[in-house]
């Protein structure tokens, strides 16, 4: 009996450890781009205007519990925050964000961030031609 457990024991972390090795290693990047909330990133996103959301709007989507996501305007894709509570007090600023990103998910595991300044908001209106 004490043999099967042992077999089932070395069995069990070889596998664990083929398993580890068969997974990519986490890459940590520097993006830049604004913290939104998933409904109006998503929004902007579809409609082909990756700019920022109104800070207001953005931090009262995310205290009604909406998703907080950060948008890469290079990319044009919004990921998913993870690991990072204190959102909400970056809403507004153009950052750079230092994280690990899992592009399957869409999702970004944020290890630091710096304010680069305040994000340029626009509005609906087209510009006005020179």
């Amino acid at each position: 009996m004490k043999r099967v457990f042992v077999l089932l024991f070395v069995a069990m972390l070889s596998s664990g450890a083929s398993g580890a090795a068969m997974r990519p290693a986490e890459s940590v990047v520097k993006i830049n781009g604004w913290f939104s909330d998933e409904n109006c990133a998503a929004a902007k996103l579809a409609a082909d205007e990756v700019t920022p959301n109104g800070t207001a709007c953005v931090k009262k989507c995310l205290d009604d519990g909406v998703a907080p996501v950060f948008v890469d305007p290079k990319a044009r894709v919004a990921y998913q925050v993870k690991d990072y509570p204190e959102v909400k007090n970056d809403v507004g600023f153009y950052l750079e964000l230092t994280g690990v990103i899992d592009a399957k998910a869409k999702t970004i595991s944020v290890r630091s961030v710096k304010h680069l300044g305040d994000v340029v908001q626009m509005c609906g209106r087209k510009p006005k031609k020179g």
